[in-house]
């Protein structure tokens, strides 16, 4: 459908505005009230909404683009130059003033390439294919189930979610449409390596193969690459909420596995009903056979279970980490040990254990102190929210500069578990020095220079 270009223009403009209203409604906010999660989560879907509109909008079909959109050939160069500045000036704003406008932020934020490493494959299944799923299977769910599923309160709610996406699998073929849902949010979102865990559990509980979903899985995931040259690794969760014993079977599974697109295992589910100990010796194993290790730690407990694990578990990142700045010690060590942490700061607001607003997140304590951190959704359709919008909260929020935005996405990349880090992020860099000079951050001739 092509719309005429000023229609566009009229609701982009709408759109930034509210975006602006909200966010300067959000700011004052208090922190301190028992109502304020429940609204602030209210603020963020909304604003997430008008975002991802905005978006769909600018790759819409134009009806009679202006002369300036598309310059036609045979123009004189005096005239295409003029045409393109007007362009230019339209399309990408300019971030290398004081103070820019909040839109041109995340526009360039979309724009830069990004890497992802905590990610939960099940919570990026959107809605409308999560419906078609158990439409298909021949489950009857209504939207007000939908709807009341998807509004909880705490991270034993957000688990019930869980648990309700993976109710839609009824054959290990159903998951090639969960791994074709991840790479539309990775495609709109720039992210071009990602590491996602997968939660067998409840799979193989219904009757599922294991081997027969990950074949299933990592077919679409090499279709994918060569596709859109996007890479996908899976990290298989062993899981709290099922026990060690369950855990040891799982990784059993994973080390019967031959595919280089599975690359290790994580510990997940609710952290309360099973600390970090209890799954030493699952760890231990993983280790010897060659497995990355990472753990969700210090998300719903204190320090002392980020201590666990990585002492007794050796994890390799810790996902959340938000209760590690209540001991220096701690956060003195993983700095020393350089153990990034995998921050996730909506989602961090939406549990609400340690952290009610984005203005009190340690990330920016930790960014001071030097830790390594990288940058991540958790679950983007269920907390209706993406990379994109995350860095921006810290641009927002948090004080962080587009500089060190930029330093983040560096050290998301050696965060990962990727061969060639180093590689990886020369590729990124180079994209990200020319989308900079669009944004009048630095100019063609240091791009050249870099």
């Amino acid at each position: 459908m092509e719309v005429p270009f000023s229609e566009i223009l009229s609701r982009i403009a709408v759109i930034d505005r509210d975006i602006a209203e909200l966010n300067r409604l959000k700011s004052r906010l208090p922190a301190d009230r028992p109502y304020s999660p429940t609204i602030q989560l209210t603020f963020d879907k909304q604003i997430n909404t008008l975002l991802n509109e905005r978006v769909s909008l600018m790759e819409l079909p134009v009806l009679h683009p202006p002369l300036w959109l598309l310059p036609k050939e045979g123009m004189e160069v005096s005239e295409q130059t003029t045409l393109l500045k007007e362009r230019k000036s339209l399309l990408a704003g300019d971030l290398s003033v004081s103070h820019p406008n909040e839109q041109d932020v995340i526009n360039f934020i979309r724009e830069i390439p990004k890497t992802e490493v905590h990610l939960h494959l099940e919570a990026c299944v959107n809605k409308e294919t999560l419906k078609f799923l158990y439409k298909k299977n021949g489950i009857e769910v209504t939207d007000q189930e939908f709807e009341d599923k998807y509004n909880f309160k705490d991270l034993n709610g957000f688990i019930q979610v869980f648990f309700f996406v993976q109710g839609s699998v009824k054959e290990a073929s159903d998951l090639g449409y969960f791994i074709d849902s991840l790479a539309d949010y990775l495609r709109s979102n720039n992210i071009v390596y990602c590491e996602a865990f997968f939660a067998p559990s409840k799979f193989i509980q219904n009757g599922l193969d294991f081997d027969e979903m990950v074949e299933v899985m990592v077919n679409r995931i090499r279709q994918i690459e060569v596709k859109d040259g996007i890479s996908i690794r899976l990290l298989v969760d062993v899981s709290r909420s099922f026990g060690p014993e369950n855990a040891m079977n799982n990784l059993k599974r994973v080390l019967g596995l031959k595919h280089k697109e599975v690359i290790g295992i994580g510990l997940g589910g609710a952290e309360l009903m099973g600390p970090a100990k209890d799954y030493a010796d699952v760890f231990k194993i993983a280790r010897e056979s060659g497995l990355r290790c990472v753990a969700h730690s210090g998300e719903d407990d204190g320090p002392w279970a980020i201590w666990d694990a990585v002492n007794l578990c050796k994890a390799e990142r810790i996902g959340h980490g938000t209760s590690a700045i209540q001991d220096p010690e701690l956060v003195r060590y993983m700095k020393e040990n350089k153990i990034p942490i995998e921050i996730c700061v909506t989602s961090n607001v939406f549990t609400g254990k340690y952290v009610r607003k984005e203005q009190n997140h340690p990330v920016r304590y930790y960014y001071d102190q030097g830790l390594m951190l990288c940058i991540n959704t958790d679950d983007p359709d269920i907390f209706n929210v993406n990379l994109t919008y995350e860095f921006f909260k810290l641009y927002r929020f948090l004080d962080f500069s587009i500089d060190e935005i930029i330093d983040l996405v560096r050290q998301g990349v050696l965060c990962t578990f990727h061969p060639e880090k180093e590689t990886l992020w020369k590729s990124m860099e180079e994209k990200i020095n020319q989308i900079k000079v669009k944004y009048n951050l630095i100019s063609e001739k240091q791009t050249i220079s870099v």
